[in-house]
């Protein structure tokens, strides 16, 4: 299979003005809605806006990009093993937006666990070898696993953590659990919502630290695809609801913690709507204290939401940003959202709030022999200014994007959205 690298953008709208408001959300991109008490979420929809209290004020700014799953289906497999081959050739036209944040995360949808096969057999591991056995499987099975230099390549386009609790974190069985962690984490990438057989004491979140902000992560899953998880090595959603949120009001409540992102795996594959058990669970855990919540499984985009809490504080809701790089064919299962949030600490606050949010459209290009993930960039504000991303608050100017607005301009000089914009129109 050999990779197209054809870019082009899917058009959205995103506006570069200081305490600038989504214009419109995109027809085409899964609009946000309604969620239920008590917390109240805004009034948004297809022409509608989605602003951030304060957005522009002073303090401590990050930005981080979230996509979808990673799900390498056996084609895809079989051209990354390949000897000039890898993973990093398939979001390679997209490596600098995932670079270019302060924290990416994404859904590894699947194991990378040497020398294991689909029957959790041990065996003399093939290296960058596809043999349909140890690494991928036949279509029938839909058996992930991935070869350990899937974790370089991860690594390498700025990846900063993963999600290990989904549908397929027991493909390869309890070792293949512990496999998966032991590459990532020793590869320098974090990860969330699985644990060692023997570490049932361990949190199943994890910190992230970049530019003096601490960011905990906790990732859950709905189902591991009906294989039992004898060693209590994943954190399920729902059937686990109490522990996911108590461990989110135990982070909440450290000092030292500044924002809390869930990471659920959950939902029906293939609906463009949340459950009502995806709605509630996001309301709960934004006020037990969650920054963001940052969905996926389903494969296709779902809404998204602002939810505010009891105390005020503004929770932004993904609950689905769909694939960013599979091998499934349906045009709803080839559009995805990188998922682009800026955070900010002001001097005094306990805690970060989103100030920004906003998407990179994402389309899984699949021609004769080849599979890419496509953008389009179009034409310059204000004779339509088309990028990348929807924002609903930046402190740029919009007629010098990346630069700071003299009017707006923070104590440290940090504008981390508009420089990651800047970066984009590189592209």
């Amino acid at each position: 299979m050999r990779l197209a690298t054809t870019v082009g953008l899917l058009g959205v709208l995103a506006c570069c003005r200081p305490a600038c408001a989504i214009e419109r959300v995109p027809r085409n991109i899964a609009p946000p809605t309604q969620a239920a008490a008590p917390t109240s979420p805004s009034t948004v929809g297809p022409g509608s806006r989605i602003t951030f209290s304060n957005a522009c004020t002073a303090g401590k700014r990050i930005t981080i990009v979230g996509i979808g799953d990673l799900l390498f289906h056996p084609p895809l497999e079989q051209e990354a093993l390949t000897p000039a081959g890898s993973y990093r050739a398939f979001w390679k036209p997209v490596e600098g937006v995932l670079a270019g944040a302060d924290l990416t995360y994404g859904n590894f949808e699947g194991t990378t666990a040497e020398g294991i096969t689909t029957q959790l057999e041990f065996v003399k591991d093939p290296g960058r070898d596809w043999n349909n056995r140890v690494y991928s499987a036949p279509l029938s099975q839909l058996l992930f696993n991935y070869h350990p230099s899937i974790v370089g390549d991860l690594k390498a386009s700025g990846f900063s953590i993963v999600s290990t609790a989904n549908t397929h974190s027991l493909d390869r069985g309890p070792i293949g659990i512990e496999r998966t962690i032991s590459n990532l984490t020793k590869g320098g990438v974090a990860i969330t919502g699985t644990r060692l057989r023997n570490a049932k004491e361990t949190p199943f979140s994890t910190v992230t630290t970049v530019k003096g902000l601490n960011v905990a992560w906790l990732a859950c899953t709905y189902a591991t695809n009906l294989f039992v998880d004898q060693f209590a090595q994943v954190l399920y959603c729902f059937e686990q609801r109490d522990q996911v949120l108590n461990e989110i009001r135990r982070l909440a409540a450290s000092p030292l913690i500044d924002a809390i992102i869930l990471t659920p795996h959950w939902g029906i594959e293939g609906s463009p709507e949340p459950e009502q058990r995806q709605r509630d669970l996001a309301r709960d855990a934004i006020e037990a204290g969650a920054t963001a919540v940052i969905g996926t499984h389903v494969h296709v985009l779902q809404p998204w939401d602002k939810l505010t809490a009891s105390d005020g504080r503004e929770g932004l809701v993904v609950y689905s940003t769909g694939n960013f790089i599979s091998g499934q064919h349906h045009p709803a299962q080839r559009l995805g959202a990188m998922v682009v949030m800026e955070l900010a600490k002001e001097p005094g606050a306990t805690k970060a709030r989103v100030t920004a949010a906003g998407y990179v459209p994402t389309w899984i290009e699949i021609v004769p022999e080849s599979v890419s993930l496509a953008f389009l960039i179009a034409s310059r504000y204000p004779l339509g200014f088309w990028v990348l991303m929807l924002l609903s608050n930046c402190c740029c100017s919009s007629d010098n994007v990346g630069e700071p607005n003299s009017g707006s301009a923070l104590p440290d000089g940090s504008f981390p959205v508009c420089a990651l914009i800047a970066l984009i129109r590189e592209l």
